[in-house]
């Protein structure tokens, strides 16, 4: 799995490199297995084919992000969802999310500081790509929305906000993240009022945003608005996942995903039965 880096050293938890930085990691038990590889290689890899860019979210050092994408990465593979006409080529971003419960207050400005990154390695990927889809986690969301604020700089086909700890009305008209739904495609928002971690203290580290619930906790705050916003998707996943990493371990949440990649049309709300 190719991973991209804007963290300094590849693996800081606080500090960013001067760009990102590439490797190849070819063993999912022995996180220190990799090669130095460069965009370049990236790019050519992701010829003509459906790319999906991975984005975690707060408080997460390198093993655990590792962790994180393979098991992605295994339940892609166990649903379906790679191979010819699905993806060809999973490319997972990090960026320096800081550490411990108090740290979500520095993590917000690295998590905007770090989309300029993340834009830079979408733009790059449309040049031979057949499409490019981001699937983010927690905090992730506001790295991804804040990378496609900008419609002339990058473009996704699928952007998928799972757990999104961005506030329930950032993607209203005038709010901060709506430019991001004129760089993309489609945009889903799967929420569990069973999270844990966004039904709890998210308001609190969240609150210099003013004081919302998240928006992976019970989707965004107006339905009617929501209608009215064309490629923007809810997907309520209470009955199944109550857990806030919960997602990545549940076939309902990876079929659902199929349905997605197909590009068929879609129920604007709808549930993991």
């Amino acid at each position: 799995m190719y991973m991209v880096s804007c963290r300094r050293d590849f693996d800081s938890n606080l500090l960013f490199s001067d760009n990102n930085q590439y490797r190849n990691y070819t063993n999912p038990n022995r996180a220190g297995l990799f090669r130095e590889v460069d965009l370049d290689a990236i790019v050519a890899a992701a010829k003509d084919k459906h790319v999906l860019v991975l984005v975690h979210g707060f408080n997460n050092p390198i093993e655990n992000v590792l962790d994180a994408y393979w098991r992605l990465v295994r339940g892609l593979q166990d649903e379906g969802l790679t191979g010819v006409g699905k993806y060809g080529l999973t490319v997972g971003f990090t960026w320096p999310g800081n550490r411990f419960g108090i740290g979500y207050f520095g993590a917000v400005p690295k998590a905007n500081r770090s989309a300029q990154y993340l834009r830079d390695l979408i733009a790059a990927l449309q040049v031979s790509s057949h499409s490019v889809d981001v699937q983010t986690h927690s905090l992730g969301a506001r790295v991804a929305l804040k990378a496609l604020s900008d419609a002339k700089k990058a473009f996704v086909d699928n952007l998928l906000l799972t757990a999104a700890a961005v506030d329930n009305n950032k993607l209203e008209p005038d709010e901060d993240f709506a430019p991001a739904l004129d760089s993309v495609n489609r945009c889903f928002t799967y929420d569990s009022s069973g999270d844990p971690v966004l039904g709890g203290a998210f308001w609190i580290g969240d609150i210099l945003d003013g004081i919302h619930p998240a928006l992976g906790l019970r989707g965004p705050r107006s339905k009617p608005i929501t209608l009215k916003t064309p490629n923007l998707y809810v997907v309520d996943c209470s009955v199944r996942i109550d857990s806030h990493g919960g997602y990545r371990d549940c076939k309902q949440y990876y079929d659902h995903w199929n349905s997605v990649l197909a590009g068929g049309p879609m129920n604007r709300y709808d549930e993991l039965a």
